[in-house]
């Protein structure tokens, strides 16, 4: 799928997404659980990540967590709010097999600021396209996983065909009930 948007912002998106669930599933406690989740995306800077850096992490977790769900405006408020607070420093970058492309922070900088600031810019960009719509939860009623919504005409519902599965074979049963 094509999407209006470079597949770095995408890319970030998914992360994202990814980091939040696992945090809320517990799966992401610890700093070698953090140093594994980048390792498998690529995000660069967590290779030395300590304690501290995990649990700075989590702090703007809750924050980007709760920009998911926000209208535009209130997302916009909020990414502002953690550029600032993470002193961002927008830059171009090419590197690995990625062509130009914006990073927050120079290398070095803190894992939890890296983090907060790329997805504050990836949320931003979604602010700047008026399609905030893309950033969903599941919604089968046993799941509340974040996602984001890749299909043409936004329309997906679920975070997964386990889910969407799942919820269609429960209305399946409750209709045979009825009759």
């Amino acid at each position: 799928m094509t999407l209006p948007y470079p597949a770095e912002l995408v890319r970030m998106l998914e992360f994202i997404a990814d980091v939040c669930n696992r945090r809320r599933q517990g799966e992401l406690d610890t700093a070698a659980s953090l140093k594994a989740v980048c390792a498998q995306w690529q995000f660069p800077g967590a290779s030395t990540a300590t304690r501290a850096d995990a649990e700075a992490t989590w702090a703007h977790i809750v924050t980007i967590e709760a920009m998911w769900d926000l209208g535009r405006d209130q997302m916009a408020a909020m990414a502002n709010g953690l550029l600032r607070t993470c002193d961002a420093r927008p830059h171009l970058v090419r590197h690995d097999d990625l062509d130009w492309h914006m990073h927050g922070l120079p290398a070095g900088a803190p894992i939890a600021d890296a983090i907060a600031v790329n997805a504050a810019m990836a949320m931003a960009d979604l602010v700047r396209g008026d399609d905030i719509v893309r950033l969903k939860r599941c919604s089968d009623a046993r799941c509340d996983r974040m996602f984001v919504d890749l299909s043409r005409n936004r329309s997906r519902r679920f975070c997964s065909t386990t889910c969407q599965s799942r919820t269609n074979v429960a209305a399946f049963r409750a209709r045979a009930l009825e009759h």
